[in-house]
């Protein structure tokens, strides 16, 4: 079995856009401008927004985080002014959010939308067009690209149907030329069909759900699970079980997650970058 890290990875992105913003600095006297929303009191939610703000900082990308408790217009005046305010160049809303808020998502102006989840953004996913793409799709590309794993013609099998993970990455892996196949709860036999899955992307939400038994000895393993467990942070892929049986597996943590954090700071210049014209 080969442990696909994604620590290597990060780190090559986080390099590259260190040295990317320090130019663009020096060529426009700018640099990229991230305000992150969050409505209301959500710990996991405040403590992602803190790792943000820490790789914004290492980069060199100017963070703002604001935080609503029980002011829905005060949320979506700020979320309209962001949207209006040449100086923030990337806006990330935190979910989760009210069901009567959810349609605020598509407040966001798409070329700010480093997140991927306006349906602008994912329209344009969907057709080819070039865009900024869900970060944890876009991860999980780059870990299959950084470890030279063929796509085109396999088989691959996404377990998780989300807008931010499960459709967004079966539209790359299908633009790559692999044929997909969508699992979720109401697949019939997901046994199965991951049995027969040349690559198996796994992005349920449900703690170690997949077994190494229910996989395949050539089967390349993406597992975007992040289930914390009393206290321990488990994939969607019982590891210990799948190491035994699999071809190649990506740790959590240490993956998915590692590259995805990179890949969205990235999303970050390149929005920069789109709004001031600059290839």
């Amino acid at each position: 079995m080969k442990k696909l890290g994604g620590k290597e990875i990060a780190e090559k992105i986080k390099s590259n856009l260190t040295a990317e913003v320090k130019r663009l600095k020096s060529k426009t006297g700018k640099a990229p401008h991230l305000i992150v929303l969050q409505y209301g009191e959500d710990a996991a939610s405040k403590s992602y927004a803190q790792r943000i703000e820490k790789n914004c900082k290492k980069i060199g990308i100017e963070f703002e985080y604001q935080q609503f408790i029980e002011e829905p217009d005060k949320f979506k005046s700020c979320l309209k002014d962001a949207n209006e305010d040449a100086r923030i160049t990337s806006i990330m809303v935190q979910q989760p959010l009210p069901p009567d808020l959810m349609e605020s998502l598509e407040m966001i102006n798409p070329q700010k939308d480093i997140e991927g989840i306006t349906s602008a953004s994912l329209g344009k996913l969907f057709v080819g067009l070039e865009t900024l793409n869900p970060a944890t799709a876009e991860a999980c590309m780059e870990i299959l690209d950084y470890y030279e794993i063929p796509l085109k013609g396999q088989r691959a099998v996404v377990v998780g149907r989300s807008n931010i993970v499960g459709k967004p990455v079966s539209i790359l892996l299908q633009q790559r030329h692999a044929t997909v196949t969508m699992c979720h709860s109401r697949t019939r036999d997901l046994e199965w069909e991951l049995k027969h899955a040349d690559i198996v992307v796994a992005a349920v939400g449900r703690a170690e759900m997949i077994k190494g038994e229910m996989l395949n000895e050539d089967s390349i393993v993406i597992d975007v699970g992040t289930n914390f467990v009393e206290g321990k942070l488990l994939g969607d892929v019982d590891f210990d079980s799948a190491a035994d049986k699999v071809k190649s597996i990506t740790p959590v943590p240490g993956g998915v997650g590692t590259v995805t954090n990179q890949v969205l700071m990235r999303n970050i210049v390149k929005s920069f970058k789109n709004l001031h014209g600059i290839k």
